[in-house]
């Protein structure tokens, strides 16, 4: 009878993890599927990103002070401009950004970022390019390209070496499975591969503080 409580307690905590689970996941949803996202603007310009996520990637930008951000994933060049105008307001860092697509006219101008457009990320020239700029230099990655779990492995491949011990590398849209089982395999599927293969990055789940997060396992710290 004495360890009758402490059991009651344990099963009243278990369920309500469960509940906090599912809400967090109706939430998530709910999110997603308004497509309020997809309207989020950084000065203007048309950024794809979950602003809870925008916050977690200001905080490492601060904390880290990257010389380098790669950004695989260009889009209307918006997520681009946020990432350069925190580098502005911590007086460091530059960000590249690729994107498959050639490049537009209506990109932001910033004078820290280099716009790559017109050939994959995965390209060897790319690579090559992008690798030579991140030389010696503190890399932060944000991978949000093509999103198929091979294109994902290639981009991790590739640019996984040029973030540092102690730096990130974030795989974004590890969610889409939660919405669209059409997109499988996708990222999550990726970084279950490349954590499978590699022990020098681990998942940092203090950086999903805010639960709904489109990045889901996606915030991986290099460790070693």
């Amino acid at each position: 009878m004495t360890n009758l409580p402490r059991g009651i307690r344990g099963i009243s905590y278990r369920v309500g993890k469960r509940l906090d689970r599912a809400a967090v996941s109706r939430a998530h949803d709910a999110l997603y599927l308004s497509d309020a996202w997809t309207e989020t603007s950084w000065l203007g310009a048309q950024a794809l990103k979950n602003p809870l996520d925008l916050w977690v990637y200001q905080e490492i930008i601060v904390e880290q002070r990257p010389e380098l951000i790669v950004e695989t994933g260009t889009y209307r060049g918006g997520s681009a401009l946020y990432l350069a105008s925190i580098c502005d307001l911590v007086g460091a860092g530059e960000v590249v950004s690729i994107d498959v697509e050639p490049l537009r006219e209506d990109y932001p101008a910033h004078p820290r970022i280099t716009y790559l457009g017109g050939r994959s990320s995965t390209d060897a020239e790319v690579v090559a390019d992008v690798s030579a700029r991140a030389a010696g230099k503190g890399t932060l990655v944000v991978l949000d390209s093509d999103h198929s779990q091979a294109h994902v492995e290639a981009e991790l491949a590739a640019y996984a070496p040029l973030v540092p011990v102690g730096g990130y590398l974030i795989v974004e849209d590890s969610n889409i499975g939660q919405i669209r089982k059409d997109l499988l395999p996708g990222p999550l599927e990726a970084i279950e591969v490349f954590l499978a293969r590699t022990d020098e990055f681990e998942i940092d789940r203090a950086r999903e503080k805010f639960l709904i997060t489109q990045n889901p396992s996606g915030y991986l710290r290099r460790v070693r």
